[in-house]
């Protein structure tokens, strides 16, 4: 069925302020979008087209628990409305993080809420109760939303340090009695802005009750989730993009565990990810620059090579697929959403942000490896107790390059709630 069309005229550009941006207010409602009491944000875009986020709520008769995004809209030139929409309950934008594995003294390589107390060590934030609420604004082209949680994270009692390559210097006892299940506050705030395409994603994670460094290891995978972004049409994955040190891009169309991938084209502008489904593209991009980039990436052994150079074409060591292996994927994405063998596209749009997973640790790491020959100043327990970044959120018909990437390359950065 062919989407609605919806035309929306502009006399003298009645929306714009003196200087010719786009001066509409955003606008803010309650209304119930696929099933649930939503949040609704509506604004106009860099275009002068309606765009708009459904958050969901916690309580009011919802089902689960609130905190992120249940559909996102955009209109295009041509004036159709095109719609990315949860599947079943699992939306975008909630906290994830995974807990590092580590080495036990029994000798296994696991994490200590696997191992030790036998349960999920990276479990979906969308499982929380959190606390939401709009932010006052005096400017009515701008709003935020904010939702605040709590995130579960298993930690020593006694520190452990590291050593320079980020191994722990001594291996991890198995007595429960040597751990304790500590709280991490998560704050959420979604940013809207006429005249800006992207919503803005602010996550801060604090360390809550950890008493002090070298207690847990995790990294950081927020804003998270699955949207259908190819306007609900279920589309395989065409294309898998992203962007730290190096520029990524699969070769092959859909994306397989048999892809070819090119990553060594160096990236001077901003950290990103994105998924395209045929013209469709959804992304996420850090608005800085790389050097400056609030987070560290995990290593990778590909990182700066390509399908055919990484151990002469033979792919990932230890899995049967030519493509990264999945576990150093710098973002969450494809990876754990393709079948296990080397021709079976798919048509899941899990997306992610991602991090390495040494956060937690003390001043005993002062640089993490990204891959065997490039490492990155790290700071795991800032003074601040607590992380905090920006991602931008894209939405829309895909070009050559890709939105997401043409959006991350900079210098500047547009997406709500910056200058």
């Amino acid at each position: 069925m062919a989407a609605p069309m919806i035309r929306i005229v502009f006399a003298a550009c009645f929306l714009c302020g003196a200087d010719g941006a786009f001066a509409a207010n955003v606008t803010h409602a309650a209304k119930t979008v696929n099933g649930v009491l939503c949040d609704v944000y509506t604004w106009v875009d860099s275009q002068g087209l309606k765009r708009s986020v459904s958050l969901k709520r916690e309580g009011g008769g919802n089902p689960g628990h609130g905190g992120y995004a249940v559909q996102m809209t955009y209109e295009t030139p041509a004036h159709h409305i095109i719609t990315a929409d949860s599947d079943t309950d699992e939306g975008f934008g909630y906290f994830v993080s995974h807990e590092r594995y580590r080495d036990f003294t029994d000798g296994a390589n696991d994490t200590i809420a696997s191992h030790i107390f036998h349960t999920d060590d990276s479990p979906l934030g969308r499982g929380f109760k959190v606390v939401g609420k709009a932010l006052p604004s005096s400017d009515k082209t701008q709003a935020s939303h904010q939702f605040t949680t709590s995130y579960p994270r298993y930690g020593t009692i006694a520190p452990i340090k590291k050593d320079a390559n980020g191994d722990d210097v001594k291996k991890s006892p198995i007595a429960k009695s040597a751990y304790q299940l500590y709280h991490l506050p998560v704050t959420i705030t979604w940013f809207f802005e006429s005249g800006k395409d992207s919503p803005r994603i602010e996550t801060k994670v604090g360390f809550g009750d950890i008493p002090g460094p070298d207690r847990a290891n995790f990294d950081v995978r927020g804003p998270y989730g699955v949207l259908r972004f190819d306007n609900d049409t279920d589309k395989n994955v065409t294309t898998v993009i992203w962007g730290d040190r190096f520029h990524f891009i699969t070769l092959d169309s859909p994306v397989t565990r048999g892809s070819g991938w090119t990553w060594n084209a160096a990236n001077r502008g901003a950290r990103y990810t994105a998924l395209i489904a045929g013209s469709y593209e959804m992304g996420l991009y850090e608005p800085k620059k790389f050097a400056q980039s609030a987070l560290r990436d995990g290593y990778a052994d590909e990182r700066g090579m390509t399908s055919t150079t990484y151990r002469n074409g033979k792919g990932c060591d230890g899995e049967a697929q030519l493509i990264p292996c999945d576990w150093e994927w710098p973002y969450q994405s494809l990876q754990y959403s393709l079948p296990n063998d080397k021709t079976t596209p798919s048509n899941y749009k899990k997306i992610a942000w991602g991090s390495s997973p040494y956060y937690g640790t003390g001043p005993s790491l002062r640089t993490v490896f990204d891959s065997p020959n490039t490492s990155e100043n790290f700071n795991g327990y800032p003074a601040s107790k607590a992380v905090t970044y920006s991602i931008c959120v894209v939405l829309g018909q895909t070009e050559a390059s890709g939105l997401t990437r043409a959006a991350a390359a900079g210098p500047t950065y547009s997406c709500a709630g910056l200058p």
